[in-house]
């Protein structure tokens, strides 16, 4: 065979095989349908419309305010008639490392509406693994005068006398009777940090549709696990071991994270 006619045939063989690179999910704004290799490029457009929705439950059931239609591990009926908590340092998490803060502090109000959702116009898109909060504040965060402008101000604010700074949560009702109340109000007693953080697994991107997030709050197990915690009329705000119960309690189980898929 000629010799010119062989390096043809080779050449042409050589660009015939050669695999192009580029990104090869059609489902991102660079697509390339010639591309074969994934070269890392794809680029996706930015993840829009995502909420956060906070609810709350009593024994699985959504929250009934005012009724004394609950009855806890010590057979104590009670009703629930405040609810407000903080929930700080919303993050998103990549696969990577990398972070993505969605909100700073967050206040939530069972009887306002308004705050029972955080609306995040846009994030960057990226392939995002998990999420996670702090219950409350953590030090460096809670701070006397901190957050002036924040609509939590000057309703969470915490004695000075008991280290300063803001409440992590006010839940309030009635026990036994309609006239014995109940205030399980946490925070930084004496300046120790009974905050914590909780990290939930969620595939979040641009293409899989979860926009609606759910961090759900049960309020039983703040009483419940792994310690019982009693209802009583007298004042925690002071009282380390009842706060130590229920930061342990908290980080057990009682909050979860569901989500919605648009389809």
């Amino acid at each position: 065979m000629n010799k010119y006619l062989v390096i043809l045939i080779m050449t042409l063989l050589f660009f015939a095989c050669k695999k192009e690179e580029g990104c090869v999910d059609p489902l991102a704004l660079n697509y390339n349908s010639n591309a074969t290799i994934d070269d890392g490029s794809c680029d996706y457009a930015s993840i829009s419309d995502l909420n956060i929705n906070f609810t709350q439950t009593v024994n699985g059931e959504p929250l009934i305010l005012d009724s004394m239609m609950y009855t806890n591990q010590s057979n104590q009926n009670y009703s629930v008639q405040t609810v407000r908590y903080l929930i700080s340092d919303i993050n998103l998490h990549t696969e990577n490392g990398a972070i993505t803060l969605l909100n700073e502090v967050h206040f939530i109000d069972f009887s306002i509406d308004s705050t029972l959702t955080l609306s995040i116009a846009e994030v960057n898109n990226a392939n995002y693994t998990s999420i996670s909060f702090t219950m409350g504040l953590a030090s460096n965060n809670n701070v006397t005068n901190l957050f002036l402008n924040e609509n939590f101000f000057p309703s969470f604010a915490w004695p000075e006398f008991l280290g300063g700074g803001y409440h992590y949560m006010q839940l309030e009702g009635d026990f036994n009777t309609v006239f014995n109340g109940y205030a399980t109000h946490t925070g930084g007693t004496y300046g120790i940090d009974y905050s914590f953080n909780k990290t939930f697994p969620i595939i979040i991107n641009a293409t899989n549709n979860i926009r609606d997030i759910y961090i759900n709050m049960e309020i039983t197990n703040w009483y419940q696990n792994p310690e019982v915690l009693n209802l009583t009329t007298d004042g925690i705000m002071g009282d380390t071991n009842s706060q130590n119960i229920l930061q342990a309690n908290g980080i057990e189980d009682v909050f979860s994270v569901y989500y919605q898929i648009i389809d």
